[in-house]
């Protein structure tokens, strides 16, 4: 009889212990799936909020002003996220259609001088971020913007016809188009005219009209990789 209850006090705590053992494992598998969930979810809520930073370009119609402020973000993240784990690398290509020809002011193109841009060209027109140059945006244009501080390029630019008409250099110290003489930046006449043929067509392209006309995600973790454009037109 006592070798009985004995053995019904093992068996009982065998139960026992296994409900304890799969109550425990149950719960482990709830927090896990829970866990992978939550982490699930905050990374969809990553990707969306990632992708809402550019799905606001995929439309007809975008300005060049908003295709520059989107070469600068892509230059920028490429540059500054490619060493991170997990990292894809961001594209964009640009389609001129023949219009970079209507972007110069004296039929030589200085800047867009080509028909199609890419993710390693568009640099060329956007420069380079500051990532990257050790804490100062780099390229012609920027350069120009900090010779003569943005409100003076676009001046240059506005004015580019009276400018070009100008032979002498202490015409062109009057105060009318920079508010220093031209020796105060370190400039020629001559270099201060290229400058302005330089901006005249950032100016132009940025009044421009492009149309998105596609656009890739990552297969894996459905992030945009690549945003493609095509020029359909000069502003006004």
């Amino acid at each position: 009889m006592e070798n009985a209850s004995k053995a019904l006090l093992i068996a009982a705590s065998v139960l026992i212990a296994i409900v304890i053992i799969g109550a425990f494992m149950l719960m482990m598998t709830s927090l896990t799936d829970y866990q992978d969930k939550s982490y699930q979810s905050t990374q969809d809520a990553q990707i969306t909020e990632f992708n809402n930073l550019y799905l606001s370009y995929n439309r007809k119609d975008v300005r060049g002003s908003d295709v520059v402020s989107l070469m600068n973000r892509i230059v920028d993240y490429n540059d500054t996220k490619s060493d991170e784990a997990g990292f894809t690398e961001m594209g964009i290509t640009i389609n001129m259609n023949g219009y970079n020809s209507d972007l110069s002011y004296d039929g030589r193109n200085r800047l867009v001088t080509s028909n199609q841009y890419d993710e390693e060209t568009i640099k060329s027109i956007v420069g380079s971020p500051s990532s990257v140059s050790g804490g100062a945006t780099t390229g012609k244009i920027r350069e120009i913007e900090n010779r003569y501080q943005s409100k003076y390029a676009n001046q240059l630019a506005a004015e580019i016809a009276n400018i070009m008409d100008i032979r002498d250099e202490n015409e062109f110290n009057t105060e009318k188009f920079l508010p220093k003489t031209l020796s105060s930046y370190g400039v020629s006449l001559a270099d201060v005219k290229e400058d302005a043929l330089y901006y005249y067509e950032y100016v132009q392209f940025k009044r421009a009209r492009f149309d998105c006309i596609g656009t890739e995600n990552d297969r894996n973790t459905g992030r945009i990789i690549n945003m493609e454009f095509e020029c359909t037109g000069m502003g006004v």
